[in-house]
């Protein structure tokens, strides 16, 4: 157990960690001749964030006394295969793909993925009252995670929300938006996990860990500022990363909808 949850957090963690280098690259290639972007700079200050939190919690668990939990396990499983992928589409796209694939707008999995989510948020919440049942103890020291936990949930339903809004054009899914809104909810899930082992005396503080999660708040805030301003259609960003938060207008809903079907006829995922 302990072995796992150390070596797929560290997994997580280079992923995300991957996610600012490319990001950092990306915003070198456009900075000089497109300008400052809100998006790309927000997107790399929670990658830097979050790749060095899964880093440092899983070289504590390895290196320390204390146990991996099967909640901390169970959350890095969910969330592995979402951020993986968002992952391997940025690679895709940073190489001139396109960086996307078009899911149809039937698939039974995506009808299927509110009762999964639904099902999954049940078992941690009922597991996790479980576990504080037997008490648990407040330290100021958590309030960086719980704050996270508030801002992650809520970037997840203003992706979410892009998403329905989509749907509800009658275009398809995108694969790399609905990963990305996968990505958000279930770190809230991880770090609500951490705080509730290190309130039970599971998890013990650690300094390092503690620095980063101070310096996420901010970045996490950002980020979610940069979301609620692009999905009111208030700020204009030229990184393409963007089109899973942009309001959808005519000109973009006539855009999308060209491109998904061109690329339904190349790479039709059901």
């Amino acid at each position: 157990m302990t072995v796992a949850v150390g070596t797929l957090n560290l997994i997580l963690g280079a992923v995300y960690t991957c996610y600012g280098i490319m990001t950092w690259i990306d915003l070198q290639r456009g900075w000089r001749t497109r300008g400052m972007s809100h998006f790309g700079l927000a997107w790399l200050f929670m990658a830097f964030t979050c790749g060095p939190h899964h880093l440092e919690h899983g070289l504590h668990v390895l290196r320390s006394d204390i146990a991996g939990g099967p909640l901390d396990l169970a959350a890095v499983l969910v969330g592995l295969p979402a951020g993986v992928t968002w992952f391997l589409l940025r690679v895709e796209a940073m190489r001139g793909g396109a960086g996307d694939r078009v899911i149809d707008s039937n698939a039974r999995w995506v009808a299927g993925l509110p009762t999964v989510s639904g099902t999954y948020a049940i078992g941690i919440a009922t597991a996790g009252a479980a576990l504080l049942a037997a008490g648990g103890t407040f330290d100021a020291r958590l309030s960086p995670n719980i704050a996270l936990v508030v801002l992650y949930v809520m970037i997840g339903a203003l992706l979410t929300r892009t998403q329905l809004r989509a749907r509800g054009a009658g275009l398809p899914w995108s694969l790399s938006g609905l990963s990305l809104s996968v990505v958000f909810p279930t770190c809230a899930v991880m770090h609500g996990i951490w705080v509730l082992y290190a309130a039970i005396g599971a998890y013990d503080f650690e300094g390092h860990l503690f620095t980063i999660d101070v310096l996420g708040v901010p970045a996490a805030a950002y980020f979610l500022w940069v979301v609620w301003k692009l999905g009111r259609g208030t700020l204009k960003d030229w990184n393409r990363g963007t089109r899973d938060a942009q309001p959808l207008s005519p000109e973009l809903m006539a855009r999308a909808e060209l491109e998904a079907k061109e690329r339904v006829g190349a790479n039709r995922m059901i």
